[in-house]
This record gives structure tokens, C-alpha cells and sequence, in this order.
């Protein structure tokens, strides 16, 4: 859907991205964007800085899956980058509700279990008793998150893997 406001640019060089697009996109003040043009358009684009080092994210994920024998999904602040396990296609590019959003912004490790886990993907009931998450910085900006689902209480084994994960990538992208 495309929609025409028009702006001026400031002396700066700086325009405005109107306040209700800013609510329907959610972005929030830090969020990166990629810039492109392409003739006499522009395109502003959410930047996901993972993206350079994709490939090894989805190994260390597969490999997390298979340690554990959960579902892992790598977040960014707004919707599911990529997932493992046998609920993968599931969860493929599923759009994070404004609550797990605002989980991921805390840059904190969270255990959610029972009510915690409703309402966290659009259209996505999650069919686990516990999620962990585990927050990714690279040079002290918030990349995203990686999330186990666990059927069970969450064991020290399981936290170490997943810790030791997000440690691999927040290295890879500094």
C-alpha cells in the first residue's frame, strides 16, 4: 500500500517520517535505515545488520536445534530473521507483537512460561511451556535476540548453549 505525504527537507538535509507511518512500521528512535535511490526515487528500507552474516546465524542455530532438540528463532525487534527446528516454516519471517518486541528492546535475558507466552508472533500461538531469550549486542547496539522453546523447565545446559550462541554472533559482528 502506498501512501503520499508530502515533506519538506530541512536545512540539514532531513525529513520527517510522519508519525502514523512510524506506528504502522514500528519503528522506533535508533532503528537503522538503509537508504537506496534508484533515478529521482528514494527508498528507506529497515536496515537488519545481520544480514552480512546470515549464513553462519542459521549454522549455529541448526546446531543450537540439534544440541537441544528445541525450536530457536533469531529475532530482530520486529519479526522472526530466521528459525530452526520442526516448527521452522512456522515461524519464517512471523512479525513480533508489540509486547515481544518491547521484551527484545530490554537487551536483557528473559524466561517466559504459562501467559507470557500469548500474543508474542502475529497470528502465531507458540506450542512450547518456555521460551528463553537470549539478547545479541554487537559493538553495544542491539542486534535481535535468540530464543529457545522448551517443552520443559529450561536446564543450566541449555542456558549455556544458548548463551554461549548469541556470544558466537555478537563476535562475528564486531
Amino acid at each position: 500500500m502506498q501512501v503520499g505525504i508530502v515533506r519538506r527537507i530541512d536545512e540539514l538535509g532531513r525529513i520527517v517520517i510522519p508519525k502514523e507511518m512510524r506506528k504502522t512500521m514500528r519503528l522506533e528512535v535508533g532503528d537503522e535505515m538503509e537508504i537506496m535511490s534508484d533515478g529521482d526515487t528514494i527508498c528507506l528500507k529497515r536496515f537488519c545488520s545481520v544480514q552480512s552474516v546470515l549464513p553462519m546465524v542459521k549454522s549455529i542455530a541448526k546446531s543450537l536445534c540439534e544440541a537441544t532438540e528445541c525450536d530457536v528463532l533469531f529475532v530482530d525487534t520486529n519479526r522472526v530473521v530466521l528459525s530452526e527446528g520442526k516448527s521452522k516454516k512456522k515461524f519464517s519471517n512471523a512479525h513480533l507483537c508489540e509486547k515481544f518486541s518491547s521484551i527484545v528492546r530490554k537487551r536483557q535475558v528473559a524466561i517466559l512460561h504459562g501467559d507470557q507466552l500469548k500474543s508474542l508472533l502475529d497470528g502465531i500461538d507458540l506450542e512450547c511451556c518456555y521460551l528463553v531469550l537470549e539478547p545479541i549486542l554487537a559493538n553495544g547496539d542491539l542486534v535481535g535476540a535468540i530464543a529457545l522453546l522448551l517443552e520443559g523447565l529450561p536446564s543450566d545446559v541449555s542456558r549455556a548453549y544458548l548463551h554461549f550462541c548469541a556470544n558466537l554472533i555478537e563476535s562475528a559482528m564486531c
